[in-house]
C-alpha cells in the first residue's frame, strides 16, 4: 500500500478559497435569476391584468349605450386592437355577468377558472387550445351589474423573457466567477512568491554552504522558518568544526605511532640478517603503505564538503607552496631515482593552505611512483588570464589512456598498469580539493607525447569569500 503525497500548500489554499467562492457565486447567480424572473413575471402579470381592466372599463357606459350597442363585438374589437399591439402572443377573453350569461368572448374560458373569490385579479396557469396560457380573472362592478372578466394569454413572450433573464443573469455571474477564480489564483501565487523564492534559494545552495540566510526581505510569516534554518545551519557548522578537530587529532594520533613502529622496524632491520631482514623490509613497506593510505583517507574525509563547511579561506602563494613541496619530496624522489624539478612563477589563489598541500603532495607522489629511474618530474605554477592561477605536475611515466581519464578520479580505482603500492585515493583527493576551490582538473599527455600532465586551473581571487563552498 502506497501513501499519497500530501497536497501542496498552494493547492490547499486554492481549494479552501475556490470552493466557498464558487458556492457563493452559484448561489448569487441562482438568487439573481429567481429575483429577475419573479420581477419579469410580475411585470407580465401586470400587463395582462391591465388588459382585463381595459376590457372591464369598456363596460363602464351609461344605460342608453348599453341598450343601443352590442357589447360582444365591441369587446372583441378591443381585444383585437390589443392583439395587434402585441403581435406575438395570442389573447383570448370571456366576459360574464352575475348570472353567468356571457356578454362577450369565448364561454369555454369560464370553465377553465374557478369563480373569483375576492375583488382583485387572480392569476393561474393552465392549458388552452393546445398551448400553455396564463389566465387572469378580474371581478368588476359595472353599470350593467357585476361582471367577471377572464383573459388568457399564450406564454411565448414569457418563455422568451425567461430565457433572456437566464442569459442576462447567468452569463455575467459566470464571467464574474471566472474572473474571481483567476484573481484568487493570481493572489495565491503572488502571496506564495516569497515562499517559492525561499525554496529556490535553499535548493540552489551547495551542500557545503552552511552560511546564514538573510531574513530582511522576507514576510514576517517566513522569518520563523528562516530563523530555524539558520539555527540548523549553525548546529551543522559546529558539527563540522568538531569533525575537523576530530579528524586532525585522529591524523596526528595515527601518524605518530605508525611512524614510531616504522622507525623501530628500520632499526631492527639494520642488525638482522638473511630472511629476517627481508621479512622486516616487507613489514616496513607494508606499514609505509598503510601510513600513506591512512593519511589519504583522513585527508579525503577532511576535504569533503561537510567537513570543510567552516574552513576559512585566505591567500595562498603557489610559488611558496611549491618550495615547501620541494623540501618534502626531494628525498623520496632521490630514493626513487627520479629527477624532480620545480618551475615557479608568481601566482596567488584564494583557498585553504593545508588542502592545497594535500593536492600538490598527491600529484607529486603519483608522478614519482609511476616514473622509472632516470625520468623527470616537473612541477610548475603560474598566473592565467583573467586573474586566475594554475598548477601543473608533469611526469614521463606510462600516462593514463584517454578512456580512463574520468574513471581514475573514482575512489580506490587504479589503472591496470598502475605501479604497485598505491591505494587509488590520490586523484580522488585532488578532485575533492579542486572542487572545494572551484578549480578545474585536466589530465592530458605530457609534452613529448609520453607521461601524464595534470593541470589544475583556479578561478580569479575574490577577497569577499570567507568560506569554502
Amino acid at each position: 500500500m502506497t501513501l499519497k503525497d500530501p497536497p501542496s500548500l498552494r493547492g490547499r489554499l486554492l481549494r479552501l478559497l475556490w470552493w466557498p467562492l464558487l458556492a457563493v457565486l452559484v448561489l448569487s447567480a441562482v438568487y439573481d435569476y429567481l429575483q429577475w424572473s419573479d420581477r419579469a413575471r410580475a411585470n407580465q402579470d401586470l400587463a395582462l391584468s391591465r388588459i382585463a381592466i381595459a376590457l372591464a372599463t369598456r363596460l363602464d357606459v351609461d344605460a342608453d349605450d348599453a341598450h343601443d350597442d352590442d357589447l360582444g363585438p365591441h369587446l372583441q374589437r378591443t381585444v383585437q386592437a390589443m392583439q395587434r399591439a402585441d403581435g406575438r402572443d395570442q389573447l383570448y377573453f370571456a366576459v360574464a355577468d352575475g348570472h353567468g350569461a356571457v356578454l362577450g368572448g369565448d364561454a369555454r374560458l369560464l370553465a377553465l377558472v374557478p369563480p373569483p373569490r375576492a375583488d382583485w385579479a387572480e392569476f393561474t396557469d393552465t392549458h388552452w387550445a393546445g398551448e400553455d396560457v396564463r389566465v387572469v380573472v378580474l371581478p368588476h362592478h359595472s353599470p350593467v351589474g357585476p361582471v367577471t372578466v377572464v383573459v388568457a394569454e399564450t406564454t411565448e413572450r414569457r418563455v422568451a423573457q425567461t430565457h433572456h433573464v437566464l442569459v442576462d443573469t447567468v452569463v455575467p455571474n459566470l464571467v464574474l466567477l471566472l474572473l474571481a477564480l483567476g484573481l484568487v489564483w493570481l493572489g495565491v501565487n503572488l502571496a506564495l512568491g516569497p515562499l517559492d523564492r525561499l525554496s529556490e534559494q535553499v535548493g540552489e545552495r551547495a551542500p557545503d554552504d552552511l552560511s546564514a540566510m538573510p531574513e530582511s526581505p522576507l514576510p514576517s510569516e517566513l522569518k520563523p522558518l528562516v530563523g530555524a534554518l539558520n539555527r540548523l545551519m549553525g548546529h551543522l557548522r559546529e558539527a563540522a568544526q568538531a569533525q575537523q578537530a576530530f579528524l586532525s587529532n585522529a591524523a596526528h594520533q595515527l601518524r605518530t605511532p605508525l611512524a614510531g613502529v616504522i622507525n623501530q622496524i628500520e632499526l631492527a632491520a639494520r642488525t638482522a640478517e638473511g630472511p629476517q631482514r627481508e621479512r622486516l623490509a616487507a613489514m616496513q613497506a607494508a606499514l609505509q603503505r598503510m601510513t600513506r593510505s591512512t593519511h589519504q583517507m583522513l585527508a579525503l574525509a577532511r576535504s569533503g564538503p561537510q567537513a570543510v563547511a567552516a574552513e576559512t579561506l585566505h591567500d595562498v602563494d603557489l610559488a611558496l607552496l611549491l618550495e615547501e613541496g620541494a623540501s618534502l619530496w626531494l628525498d623520496p624522489a632521490l630514493a626513487a631515482g627520479v629527477d624532480l624539478g620545480f618551475e615557479t612563477a608568481p601566482a596567488v589563489v584564494r583557498g585553504s593552505d593545508w588542502m592545497l598541500h594535500e593536492l600538490l603532495g598527491n600529484l607529486i607522489h603519483n608522478a614519482i611512483r609511476h616514473s622509472a629511474r632516470g625520468d623527470h618530474v616537473t612541477v610548475r605554477c603560474g598566473t592565467a588570464a583573467p586573474g586566475g592561477a594554475w598548477l601543473e605536475v608533469e611526469d614521463e611515466g606510462p600516462g593514463i589512456p584517454p578512456a580512463l581519464r574520468d574513471k581514475v578520479f573514482d575512489r580506490f580505482f587504479q589503472t591496470p598498469d598502475a605501479a604497485p603500492g598505491g591505494s587509488g585515493l590520490g586523484l580522488s583527493i585532488v578532485r575533492e580539493v579542486a572542487e572545494r576551490h572551484h578549480a578545474a582538473v585536466q589530465l592530458q599527455a605530457g609534452g613529448a607525447g609520453r607521461g601524464l600532465l595534470v593541470r589544475v586551473t583556479f578561478p580569479a581571487r575574490d577577497s569577499r569569500d570567507t568560506a569554502l563552498r
